[in-house]
């Protein structure tokens, strides 16, 4: 609704719209603060299409609508958070002449969850954990990329965790009900490609 509402009033100052279709792969890692819990950064991907409108020739935004399939290690055990994400990014644009040069984003991420909720898994016979999903996330990007052509882009986006990725319980002992609750962030760092048509 955000993009939608954002990109439906256009400014009659607007230079130029574009409409096209981004993908590519991620890496994210949850971060714990707490020594017993071990986190890995797992390999995932993203997918949908993008809007960009320039201002000027040098400013513009962006915006998108993707699923992102965001894979991160707790403990050895694998968590797959699907998402989908609006990235809205206010864009500065440097070029080299029409087509080509380089430019730079910034801007806040919503994610809304899509897929499970929770993961659990046993360590051993009395040690559980689980993990419960938040229904939404917020980041803050922070991006660079490449106008090679007036139709191709590539780019890298760093994802900074913002609100809590969600609740990590881990059951120590259950005669004692001993429990820890852990609530971590997730942060993603984004390599993409966009062809815009």
């Amino acid at each position: 609704m955000v993009v939608m509402a954002m990109f439906t009033v256009m400014p009659a100052s607007a230079q130029g719209i574009a409409f096209g279709v981004k993908g590519g792969v991620n890496g994210t890692k949850m971060s714990i603060d707490n020594d017993a819990v071990k986190s890995e950064t797992g390999i995932g991907f993203f997918v949908g299409p993008t809007l960009k409108i320039d201002f000027l020739p040098f400013f513009g935004v962006q915006g998108a609508l993707l699923y992102e399939q965001a894979n991160s290690k707790v403990n050895g055990e694998k968590i797959k958070r699907q998402s989908i994400i609006v990235p809205i990014d206010a864009r500065l644009n440097l070029k080299f002449n029409e087509e080509a040069g380089i430019y730079l984003t910034t801007g806040p991420q919503l994610g809304f969850n899509v897929g499970d909720n929770d993961f659990t898994w046993n360590e051993a016979s009395s040690y559980k954990s689980t993990f419960q999903m938040k229904k939404s996330m917020f980041n803050w990007n922070f991006g660079v990329g490449a106008m090679l052509t007036k139709h191709i882009e590539v780019g890298a986006v760093y994802s900074l965790g913002i609100s809590k990725t969600g609740e990590l319980q881990a059951e120590i002992d259950k005669a004692k009900a001993n429990n820890n609750e852990i609530k971590p962030k997730s942060s993603t760092w984004q390599i993409s490609a966009t062809f815009f048509f």
